[in-house]
């Protein structure tokens, strides 16, 4: 399994370096966002960094590789990095996809500890300059059991 998230994306950047794109296909966004477990009691609370590319492959299809770095409350004392790809379908300037998540502890006590791969799902909003999403993660081996809600708010490039 470890192996697999590597290779998905090094699948993903030969495609997206040979795929047939316009140049205003592709969308860059900075986005800042907040995390919590399904009972939003915000308790544990955390918030996230990030980035991702979204890159139209027709006016119906993206795909949106991203990673975010995310701490707990506003302690910085432990930090996670949380790359994923997504496949998401666009109508409009509304989106709905899925794709795959993993969190892996970068700075703190349990430094080098990484989840299992994790199912993403998100939907949204985008426009030339903004993007807001929301989404779930969810273990594979515990679907919809256990979730991680959230929603970010991006500004893009």
């Amino acid at each position: 399994m470890k192996k697999l998230v590597p290779l998905i994306l090094a699948i993903f950047l030969v495609f997206a370096f040979t795929a047939d794109l316009k140049a205003d296909s592709t969308k860059f966004f900075g986005n800042f966002g907040i995390m919590t477990d399904d009972s939003f009691s915000f308790n544990p609370f955390f918030w996230s960094l990030g980035i991702n590319f979204d890159f139209s492959i027709n006016d119906l299809f993206m795909i949106s590789p991203e990673v975010n770095v995310i701490t707990y409350e506003f302690k910085f004392s432990t930090f996670l990095l949380e790359p994923a790809v997504l496949a998401n379908f666009k109508f409009g300037t509304f989106f709905l996809g899925a794709g795959i998540s993993k969190f892996f502890v970068v700075t703190g006590d349990d430094f080098g500890d990484s989840t299992d791969i994790a199912l993403k799902i998100n939907a949204g909003f985008r426009s030339e300059n903004l993007k807001f999403k929301v989404y779930l993660i969810t273990p594979f081996s515990d679907i919809l059991g256990s979730n991680i809600v959230g929603a970010t708010f991006g500004i893009g490039f």
